[in-house]
């Protein structure tokens, strides 16, 4: 399954410096529900990133998934490992948005493998 957030500069590139970082590099985001489909596809999931306008890169994602009970607005995360990361070289535009999308553009998601 691919998803796609959109994110602020601020926000990508906190999540890029952690490709860096000593220890573990995985990083997670919050969400309020779990997409539909999430760990059904077999080659694995990725959590597609939109920032400054245009589509820019992805993450795989981990097979597993933290939920957290205590936090009620938003008890589930996705677990993405910051050196997963791969930038992708397009002009597709993205308007800003909230939240998570399925509508992640075939032309972007086609040409990963």
């Amino acid at each position: 399954m691919d998803i796609g957030l959109y994110w602020s500069t601020a926000v990508l590139e906190h999540k890029l410096e952690r490709r860096h970082a000593r220890g573990s590099t995985e990083e997670v985001w919050n969400l309020r529900r779990l997409p539909k489909g999430l760990g059904d596809n077999p080659a694995g999931d990725r959590l597609f990133v939109a920032s400054r306008r245009r589509w820019v890169g992805y993450f795989r994602l981990a097979p597993e998934i933290l939920y957290i009970p205590t936090d009620p607005a938003c008890p589930y995360a996705l677990i993405f490992d910051a050196k997963s990361w791969t930038p992708i070289d397009t002009k597709v535009p993205c308007k800003p948005f909230r939240g998570w999308t399925y509508n992640v553009p075939d032309e972007i998601t086609k040409p990963a493998t």
